[in-house]
């Protein structure tokens, strides 16, 4: 004789949830699509695209930094040869024949590879360091005589010999400008002394409105007699 079990005689029995097994509960529509669903291609091709976009904006920073230390590298250098060069021809002049006056010095105390009225200074107090004069050829001022100008390949100019002032740099490609200012020192009864001190500007590496020298050098003459 078969036994009939109601539904709740038949979950008791066996220890079964028949409800929930016949009719399991299911998420409701299109919830499983928006709690699990990944990423899509597009949104991982734009993720790309922008760390491509910073990974070489990075590096063409790092790039011109590199290539504008390099060339300040570069031109420090230029400068501090031209102003060793500048400070040796300084050094190298006759003391006592370029200290006297100016109208008495010989064309050899002329370092600037200028002519005229007031270029022959050697070793005069006077002249000055900065500020890099406007126009770049002084007409006036404590700079003549104290200035020279070079090339970008650093020959002096003009090229060709003594010029007749600020006219002969007409059209010149001034690439550096050397400015120099000698200090008569007070001496307690020795040689009288001085303090050469030269500064380079670099025409290609500075803007000239608010210049300042590259590199600026110091030393100090005495008379050898």
């Amino acid at each position: 004789m078969a036994m009939e079990f109601s539904e709740w005689e038949l979950e008791r029995k066996l220890g079964l949830n028949v409800r929930s097994t016949r009719h399991p509960t299911r998420p409701a529509e299109g919830a499983w699509r928006h709690g699990e669903r990944g990423t899509t291609l597009v949104e991982a091709l734009i993720a790309v695209l922008i760390a491509l976009i910073g990974v070489f904006g990075l590096g063409s920073l790092i790039f011109e930094a590199t290539v504008t230390n390099k060339n300040r590298g570069t031109e420090v250098t230029r400068a501090t040869i031209y102003a060793q060069d500048k400070m040796e021809k300084l050094l190298s002049l006759d003391f006592n024949a370029c200290s006297q006056a100016s109208s008495m010095q010989p064309a050899s105390c002329n370092t600037t590879n200028m002519s005229g009225v007031g270029w022959t200074q050697g070793l005069l107090a006077g002249g000055a360091t900065g500020p890099l004069p406007q126009p770049v050829c002084p007409s006036s001022g404590p700079s003549i005589g104290y200035i020279d100008f070079l090339s970008v390949d650093g020959l002096q100019l003009p090229v060709g010999g003594p010029g007749s002032g600020c006219s002969a740099l007409s059209g010149a490609n001034v690439g550096y400008v050397r400015m120099w200012q000698i200090t008569d020192l007070p001496t307690t009864g020795g040689p009288p002394l001085e303090q050469v001190s030269v500064s380079v500007y670099s025409m290609l590496a500075v803007n000239t409105g608010a210049a300042r020298p590259i590199v600026t050098l110091t030393t100090y003459l005495s008379d050898p007699y």
